[in-house]
């Protein structure tokens, strides 16, 4: 849509990005740690999650993280046979679930 001014500036949609795919946009980085350690997540698999927290495809996860599309999908497919899940969907609400689960926990001490 030519002509149209949103008001940003592409640095700024660069910097939104940057910030929403370093910490998934809706965890602290004090949280993530605590659900990578409750999902004994590996660093590769940890980085994967967080990428869909920001809508990325398997091709942009791929580009952020250097390696092949392919890689993302396998290690989606090992996320999903580890937590008995089908698809992103599921792995998302189960992250959120464990996120709840933590923190009714600590509620709780």
């Amino acid at each position: 849509m030519e002509g149209r001014d949103n008001g940003r500036s592409a640095g700024d949609v660069k910097g939104i990005r940057e910030v929403s795919t370093s910490t998934g946009g809706i965890f602290s980085e004090n949280e993530w740690a605590q659900l990578i350690a409750d999902l004994s997540l590996s660093p590769q698999q940890a980085k994967i999650v967080r990428h869909l927290f920001s809508s990325l495809s398997d091709k942009q996860i791929a580009a952020e993280m250097g390696i092949a599309a392919a890689s993302v999908r396998t290690h989606l497919r090992r996320l999903f046979l580890k937590f008995g899940l089908q698809d992103r969907l599921e792995l998302i609400l189960y992250v959120f679930y464990v996120f709840r689960q933590t923190q009714e926990r600590s509620i709780a001490v």
